[in-house]
């Protein structure tokens, strides 16, 4: 039987008043239908438990919870899921620091103070385990297998080696093996329900568009692993360079290894872990939560912030009009717990491995040149408490423009101030600082200098499928990101919990910006004032006037010696002539 379209109407019958009616009536119950269907559709999705009652009762096993984004995402989970059981940290010891002394440490931070002045119990869900990523089995005893693999539910793997050097052994060993062990540790969970892993979005750079998927490797992960097992380090030192390729760092090269390895592992058929990879771009400080402005690094853009702030940087590698790709670090925490609930929750057949694209650009975009604008009118306003010269930042896209202005506001002040330190007898210090300073800008110049298109569909479609309630309370929607106000945050949390700047110290911190600013200013009216008479200088050596004076008065000098020789002639002549007169015959 052959099915009629309802929209498509015959023109004879538009003439026929009785069939036209009759097929605008079924062209209106489709639409009803259809209505109805995304109106059910939609309810089944409201119907399902809430991402707090998704945690109630549930214990969470969580590595990397020393950094930056671990620290987050321990706080968020205790505050906003009151109900979750245990919190399972996967502690590493150090070198004369035990796991309990570190988990002090965590709790001893500024992220938690909410929690112990109002749930202080929640506190005593923490249960540290020890153990490393890097090592087989992840170095866990058999008690702790055991209590982890009959009690955990939720998985978020967050450890991973983020330096940008050339270290391409242990970056394999954290970011390739880590997923690889933690996967193969997972699959005997019991209760297991969402496995979340912690990827970058600045891997498979070579596309200009980054789509929520795993792309290709160039080589297989297990095969350069167990390869470089068999390197000694000066051979792997040198290949390093053609094994990355076109990555900008082995940590995005790595990254991408480790999603590969995931799906390598996924599509084994005995092995069925529910995955989900979370991509963040360039992770910044808070927008709301646990503290307005939180940072605890000078990592990527926190870096050069603070070092405008201080007068330390005043040049900087970068697009005016390229994407800065940010996102605030509670953005991607509520993200990756809200993935969790949604793969835990769904009985709907899935990819094996979903990924979602944790950015702002292509929803929501910043340029570096607006950051630099925001950041600088924040800088002017809350000014840091100890500053070397007025906050003043200039963004250059010409490797050889950018070079002269290191060379003219960096180094050639490094070693004034150095020389003068020697000469009073003090340690010069300016130099070393430069040198640190200079390393962290060279590892974001391939960031600032570019800019990629990353498809973010999977977080807008999460974000339809939670309740009112859900979206307000795990907010990961950049779309509602002010730049303005999230900036003078962003910049007083850097002064805050950085420099430990509070507001008692602004009105100095404003009285020696004032200072500076004068300085600035009659250093200029000195340096204008040299060049013009310099200027002058070289002009009045150049003028044709001035030749024209300098050959006029040595002709008339020249004349006028010529007539003394005449005089002196003339006198000689005469008591010559006098002479002879006198002298008898």
């Amino acid at each position: 039987m052959t099915l009629v379209n309802p929209l498509i109407i015959p023109a004879h019958l538009l003439w026929d008043k009785k069939k036209l009616t009759d097929r605008l009536k079924i062209f209106k119950d489709c639409l009803n239908f259809e209505e109805f269907s995304w109106k059910e559709t939609r309810n089944k999705e409201m119907e399902k438990v809430s991402i707090q009652d998704f945690y109630s009762g549930r214990s969470v096993f969580i590595t990397g919870v020393t950094g930056f984004m671990g620290k987050v995402l321990v706080e968020k989970l205790l505050r906003s899921c009151p109900g979750v059981d245990r919190l399972y940290l996967l502690i590493r010891p150090t070198s004369g620091k035990n796991i309990l002394v570190r988990l002090q440490e965590l709790i001893n931070c500024k992220v938690f103070e909410w929690l112990k002045q109002n749930q202080p119990d929640a506190l005593e869900k923490l249960v540290p385990i020890n153990g490393d990523v890097s090592l087989p089995d992840l170095g866990l005893s058999l008690s702790d297998m055991q209590e982890l693999s009959d009690n955990v539910s939720v998985v978020f793997h967050s450890a991973a080696r983020v330096k940008f050097d050339n270290d391409l052994r242990s970056s394999l060993e954290m970011n390739v093996r880590g997923p690889q062990r933690m996967a193969n540790f997972c699959k005997q969970f019991k209760k297991l329900k969402a496995f979340v892993y912690v990827s970058t979005t600045f891997n498979n750079l070579e596309n200009k568009e980054i789509a929520e998927e795993i792309y290709p490797a160039s080589v297989d992960p297990q095969k350069l692993v167990d390869l470089i097992d068999s390197m000694d380090d000066l051979l792997l030192a040198s290949i390093t360079k053609q094994l990355v390729g076109k990555c900008p760092n082995v940590y995005a090269y790595t990254k991408a290894l480790g999603e590969k390895i995931l799906r390598n592992l996924t599509e084994r058929e005995e092995h069925k872990l529910l995955i989900v990879i979370v991509r963040p771009s360039i992770v910044t400080g808070a927008i709301q939560e646990p503290l307005a402005g939180w940072i605890d690094n000078f990592n990527g853009p926190s870096g050069l912030v603070a070092g405008v702030g201080k007068g330390l940087i005043q040049t900087v590698k970068a697009g005016e009009k390229l994407i800065a790709d940010l996102v605030p670090v509670d953005i991607a925490i509520n993200l990756m717990i809200a993935v969790a609930w949604h793969k835990g929750t769904s009985d709907k057949p899935s990819e094996p491995i979903e990924v979602y694209n944790c950015s702002s650009g292509s929803l929501n975009p910043i340029t570096w040149g607006e950051f630099r604008r925001l950041g600088l009118q924040v800088l002017s306003k809350f000014p840091f408490k100890e500053i070397m010269r007025c906050p003043g930042v200039e963004l250059r896209s010409s490797w050889i423009v950018y070079q002269i202005e290191l060379a003219f506001y960096h180094h050639l002040p490094a070693l004034l101030a150095d020389t003068t330190a020697r000469l009073c007898g003090k340690k010069p210090f300016l130099t070393r600082l430069y040198k640190r300073t200079h390393t962290l800008m060279s590892c974001l110049e391939f960031y600032t200098s570019r800019e990629w298109n990353f498809i973010r569909r999977n977080p807008i479609q999460l974000i339809d499928k939670m309740s009112c309630t859900d979206q307000e309370i795990f907010n990961f929607d950049v779309r509602k990101i002010e730049w303005g106000s999230y900036m003078e945050n962003y910049v007083c949390g850097i002064r805050t919990f950085l420099f430990n700047d509070d507001l008692s110290s602004l009105p100095a911190a404003r009285k020696t910006l004032k200072t500076m600013k004068r300085l600035r200013n009659l250093t200029r009216l000195i340096i204008i004032g040299l060049t013009l008479l310099v200027f002058y200088v070289l002009w009045c050596n150049n003028s044709p006037h001035t030749s024209f004076t300098l050959e006029f008065e040595n002709n008339t000098s020249n004349s006028s010696a010529h007539q003394n020789v005449l005089e002196m002639r003339q006198l000689v002549d005469l008591e010559l002539c006098m002479g002879r007169q006198l002298t008898p015959c």
